[in-house]
């Protein structure tokens, strides 16, 4: 028997989703009116997110969606946030609903399975390694990191102690 790569399975469902959610929010907005139109949009750029995300992890989307990189994050995001939006009147809406929601519950669930891994695309280091090494992320954090000692030293550095109050 062949062993098959968690890792890959793990893409593939999340490419499926990702295509469901765009679907999903296609029908959405088939749906008609204008708060439609922007639940609709919403799921259609979240699902392409989700699709980009699995072959690339680009540091300007990677420092705004760090619960990406955890079961749980993805989990409690598709059900809640995406399903429910997509559910509506259409047939096929409804069917990607039930999907992307059935696949966020399932990833709370392996959120509290000891023995499986996430993928390396999910994964804390794919976060920090997306994000040039530190999980601050952005330039402010970097910024600070490589100027640490420009202004002197703090007053922890120094010895400073305030006086016990009587």
């Amino acid at each position: 028997m062949i062993p098959i790569d968690r890792s890959l399975i793990f893409r593939a469902v999340n490419i499926i989703v990702a295509c469901f959610m765009v679907i999903g929010g296609v029908a959405t907005i088939l749906t008609g009116g204008f708060p439609q139109f922007i639940r609709g949009i919403f799921c259609i750029l979240f699902g392409l997110i989700v699709f980009v995300f699995e072959f690339r992890l680009p540091s300007v989307l990677t420092q705004h969606v760090s619960f990406m990189f955890s079961f749980i994050g993805r989990g409690i995001c598709k059900p809640f946030l995406i399903g429910c939006i997509i559910l509506n009147q259409l047939p096929l809406a409804i069917a990607s609903g039930v999907i992307v929601a059935v696949a966020g519950v399932a990833y709370c669930i392996l959120q509290f399975v000891p023995n499986i891994e996430a993928p390396s695309n999910m994964s804390r280091s794919a976060l920090d390694e997306s994000l040039g090494g530190s999980s601050g992320g952005g330039r402010a954090a970097h910024w600070a990191q490589n100027n640490e000692n420009s202004y002197g030293q703090s007053a922890a550095n120094t010895g400073y102690a305030p006086e016990p109050v009587v």
